[in-house]
């Protein structure tokens, strides 16, 4: 199952925001093309969604199939928001984009992180302000809250739990990833720990981030985040087929767990194998994404006790009912976060480009992943 896209001799070009198909031909006189489209950027399989300067991240489905959520950061923008954006689910001009947390708050930089929506329209998200760039200035303070707002707008969004906290037993929860409702009152999600580091005196800043727990939370009534014990630090969460089922992974590890809620029954679904470490777990009905092996490893911490450093992988998409086992490939990317539709068809990913970075003093060569994602498509069947 694994596909890979020829090589394009033609490219799309992004003008004003706006995904406008050039002509490879010379003979013909330029024209004025409409600015809407429902054409993807690059409509070879993997389908190239998105064209950004700066990441494209967080894809999430819309609960019927008819657009794609995502969050991408503006670098054009004076404030460098990292917005909610919104596509149709087959690619195309964007339908929505959405920057100030408050209107017209240009001042602050601002990111609507994992945005998830719920059946009945509302729309879940980790907001987080700082100062102007703070995402490219980590050091800088911000302000973070779990966030519902009414609608895909946010405009009217109420707090639900503010981070970092900390519960019995726990280290800190700084920040969440992987956001989703657990039916319509409640959210589940991986919370994590997160620090910055200078690793030398002359080196850049980092931000090390780890998985901590598995958490739900009520929204209605509110309540308090619960954690769901796991035997390691999970690496990836997903709703199963009811919201008393959920799936896990583990740092380092190679299972995917699944877990019965009310009766704290457990069971390994898949084992991709020796060697392998699985993470991004998604699941719809039978159907079960991960991102396997790749460019992942498994630190001690003196601060969280371990961490895992994952620049991406290789996509799995697995039946859970035959076992069968498919992958989703691109040459020169890695992947990350992979959510099924909700027919269970396709998967958004996060692609992250390899890089050949030279030493001309040495007069080697190494290869690094980009930190700056854009968003694919593949078909899952």
């Amino acid at each position: 199952m694994a596909q890979r896209a020829p090589q394009n001799r033609c490219r799309p070009a992004l003008a004003v925001g706006v995904l406008l198909a050039l002509a490879c031909g010379h003979s013909e006189p330029f024209t004025n093309p409409s600015t809407g489209t429902n054409q993807p950027f690059d409509p070879t399989p993997p389908v190239r969604l998105t064209l950004n300067e700066g990441p494209d991240r967080d894809p999430s489905w819309l609960p019927d199939g008819s657009g794609i959520l995502y969050q991408a950061q503006q670098l054009g923008r004076a404030d460098s928001d990292a917005c909610l954006a919104e596509l149709p689910p087959d690619g195309g001009t964007q339908r929505r984009l959405v920057c100030d947390l408050v209107p017209g708050d240009d001042g602050l930089t601002n990111a609507y992180v994992s945005p998830a929506a719920a059946p009945d329209g509302r729309l879940a998200f980790l907001s987080n302000r700082g100062t102007i760039q703070f995402l490219d200035n980590p050091t800088s303070p911000n302000d973070q809250a779990l966030s519902v707002a009414p609608r895909l707008d946010a405009a009217n969004a109420v707090t639900v739990q503010r981070l970092p906290y900390q519960l019995p037993g726990q280290r800190p929860h700084n920040t969440v990833s992987q956001l989703q409702w657990l039916g319509t009152g409640g959210l589940l999600y991986l919370a994590q720990a997160s620090d910055v580091r200078r690793p030398c005196p002359m080196c850049p800043v980092d931000t090390m981030t780890t998985g901590m727990a598995v958490v739900t939370l009520t929204v209605e009534p509110p309540g308090q985040p619960t954690v769901i014990a796991t035997p390691g630090f999970p690496s990836g969460v997903a709703m199963g087929a009811s919201t008393d089922e959920i799936y896990y992974t583990l740092n380092g590890d190679s299972r995917v767990f699944r877990r019965t809620l009310s009766s704290g029954d457990e069971a390994v679904v898949f084992d991709f194998g020796p060697a392998a470490v699985a993470r991004d777990v998604h699941v719809v009905g039978q159907r079960m994404a991960a991102v396997v092996s790749g460019r992942v490893h498994v630190l001690p911490d003196p601060t969280f006790g371990e961490v895992q450093r994952d620049s991406g992988g290789v996509i799995h998409v697995v039946d859970l009912t035959t076992g069968g086992d498919a992958t989703l490939e691109q040459d020169g990317l890695l992947f990350r976060h992979p959510v099924l539709s909700p027919s269970g068809e396709r998967v958004v990913v996060e692609g992250y480009p390899l890089v050949i970075v030279a030493d001309p003093v040495t007069e080697t060569s190494d290869t690094t992943v980009s930190r700056r994602s854009d968003l694919y498509l593949f078909n899952a069947q």
